[in-house]
């Protein structure tokens, strides 16, 4: 709840990154995720930070918006027909606020 985005994440997202730009990198990089090597993945990383981080940050405005967007629709119903409502709200803003934290640490980065 921190908002931290774990090391695997950004592995994962670089990962889709250099499969859509470059699959001799994203090879080598799948290589060094698996075998462990710690320092090939953080060149991988160094290079192509700005464009691991721009993704980053538009999952996470996506995710935000989407949030945003079922709270809204949620609310709109009616509690005697849909009581988790109050549940599902409090969910919501739970994620909300988590991903509004993920955010605000992207948005330090860069």
């Amino acid at each position: 709840q921190t908002g931290e985005i774990a090391p695997k994440v950004w592995d994962i997202f670089l990962y889709e990154i250099l499969q859509n730009n470059d699959q001799e990198a994203a090879d080598a990089f799948y290589v060094a995720c698996k075998t462990n090597d710690e320092n090939a993945k953080q060149g991988y990383h160094d290079q192509y930070f700005q464009y691991t981080l721009d993704a980053l940050k538009q999952h996470v405005y996506k995710i935000m918006a989407d949030v945003e967007n079922l709270t809204m629709k949620a609310q709109s119903y009616d509690l005697q027909t849909h009581p988790r409502v109050p549940v599902i709200v409090a969910h919501n803003t739970l994620v909300r606020d988590t991903f509004t934290m993920t955010a605000s640490l992207l948005e330090q980065m860069g």
